[in-house]
C-alpha cells in the first residue's frame, strides 16, 4: 500500500510531509530553507576570517551584517561566539564565549609586543573624548614616540634603534587595521574609530594597569598578552596550525 503523503508523480514531498515525517532525522524542507542567503554567508566568512569588519572598508559585508544580523548571530552562537555590532562606530566583530566548558573556537594570534599594546592604549585615549560623529582622529609618529619614550631602556642612546621600535609598534597596529598612514604626509596616521568598541573600557582598564606596572619597571622585556575576548587577539582556529587547538572551526569546515 502506498504512503498517502508520498507524491505519485515523483515530485518533492509536500511541506506538511517534509516537516512532520522526519522526527529527529534529516528534514529536506528545513535543510533547504535554513541556508543563509549568499550575502549573509559571505559576511559570516568575513567575520570568521577577519578580526573585525567596518562599513568603510567592508561595505558589502557590513550591509549584510545589518540585513541578516539575527541569522548571522545564530550561526556564530552555534560556534560558541557572539556577534557584536556597533552602529555608531560602524564596526562588527565576533567575541568568543568565555564559559569554561565551551570548546576553543578561536586561536590566539601572536601576542602584540608591549610597545604595540601601549600604542593601542594611546589610540583609545585619543578617542576618549570623541564620538562617532566627530572628525577623524589624527596622530603623528612623534606623538606615539613620545608616549612610548618612558619605556626606552636606561642608558640607551641609540636613537635609530628606538625609532625602529616605534616604527615596528606602529606597523603592528596598522596591520590590525586601526591606523591608516596619510598618503601625503607619511608621519600622520588616521585612527580607526573601530578602536573604541574593540578596546572596551574593561580591556582599556586592564591594559592601563599593565602600562602603569611597566612604568615602574621600564626595562622589563617581553610582550603583553591582550585580555581574553579582545578581537584584536583572536582568530578562528586554523586546522593546519600545529601550534593551535585544532578543535572548533576546523570541525565546522574552516
Amino acid at each position: 500500500m502506498s504512503d498517502p503523503d508520498e507524491p505519485v508523480d515523483g515530485s518533492a514531498p509536500s511541506r506538511s510531509a517534509a516537516a512532520g515525517d522526519y522526527p529527529g532525522e534529516f528534514d529536506p524542507y528545513t535543510e533547504a530553507t535554513s541556508r543563509l542567503a549568499m550575502p549573509a554567508r559571505r559576511a559570516l566568512v568575513s567575520l570568521l576570517t577577519n578580526r573585525f569588519i567596518t562599513r568603510s572598508r567592508n561595505r558589502a559585508a557590513w550591509d549584510a551584517v545589518l540585513d541578516y544580523e539575527s541569522e548571522i548571530g545564530e550561526r556564530l552562537d552555534d560556534m560558541f561566539m557572539t556577534l557584536e555590532v556597533d552602529r555608531d562606530y560602524e564596526v562588527a566583530f565576533k567575541r568568543k564565549v568565555t564559559d569554561d566548558d565551551v570548546p576553543v573556537m578561536l586561536r590566539r594570534d601572536k601576542p602584540l609586543s608591549r610597545d604595540a599594546s601601549f600604542v593601542l592604549i594611546f589610540l583609545r585615549r585619543e578617542h576618549a573624548y570623541t564620538d562617532a560623529a566627530d572628525d577623524p582622529v589624527i596622530v603623528s609618529n612623534t606623538q606615539i614616540a613620545d608616549f612610548l619614550r618612558p619605556f626606552r631602556e636606561s642608558g640607551d642612546a641609540d636613537d635609530a634603534k628606538y625609532e625602529r621600535r616605534v616604527s615596528a609598534a606602529i606597523r603592528a597596529v596598522a596591520d590590525l587595521g586601526l591606523l591608516t598612514q596619510d598618503t601625503e604626509a607619511d608621519y600622520l596616521y588616521t585612527v580607526s574609530p573601530a578602536v573604541v568598541p574593540l578596546v572596551s573600557l574593561d580591556v582599556l582598564t586592564h591594559m592601563e594597569q599593565v602600562y602603569l606596572e611597566a612604568l615602574s619597571d621600564p626595562e622589563a622585556a617581553g610582550t603583553t598578552d591582550e585580555p581574553a575576548g579582545t578581537p584584536a587577539a583572536e582568530q578562528p582556529n586554523d586546522p593546519n596550525d600545529d601550534d593551535g587547538d585544532t578543535r572548533g572551526v576546523s570541525e565546522t569546515g574552516r
